[in-house]
């Protein structure tokens, strides 16, 4: 694919709002712009997607003129929304579990629960993930019938 194909609109962007601050991601390229989210600003989530698709243009030329190959996007253009509250922190679903922080940090690390990173490093875990999870162990640890 000719580099001058690609245009910065085929790629991907998350958007997400974590803690008051509104983050939009461009998973392709591993780029995010992050601000201070202001719910009654309208037009604040365009003007940020514009600055993304500016810098992502930026480094579709960057490539062309170092005759490399940008990422392929990796889904079809869309904006995805990710709610804040569908996330939870390493506390709340130790909470949930039942278990340790260290334990759901060693859950994740080790790629038993999946997790996302927030721009500040932290962990954040899906609700339904864990609900998921927390079902599946309850189901290991059921008595098998005949036993009690």
């Amino acid at each position: 694919m000719n580099n001058k194909q690609i245009k910065p609109e085929a790629y991907p962007l998350i958007i997400q709002v974590i803690h008051n601050h509104l983050m939009i991601y461009s998973p392709d390229f591993n780029y995010r712009v992050v601000e201070t989210w202001r719910p009654h600003d309208i037009g604040q989530t365009e003007m940020m997607v514009l600055k993304i698709r500016k810098e992502l243009s930026n480094r579709l030329q960057l490539s062309s003129g170092r005759n490399t190959s940008p990422p392929l996007p990796s889904s079809p253009s869309s904006l995805h929304l990710v709610e804040d509250q569908d996330w939870i922190s390493t506390r709340d679903t130790a909470r949930l579990l039942q278990v340790s922080e260290e334990t759901v940090r060693r859950l994740a690390d080790q790629g038993g629960l999946a997790c996302r990173l927030t721009p500040g490093g932290h962990r954040r875990f899906n609700r339904k993930t864990v609900s998921d999870y927390l079902k599946r162990s309850h189901d290991h640890l059921r008595p098998l019938e005949g036993e009690a």
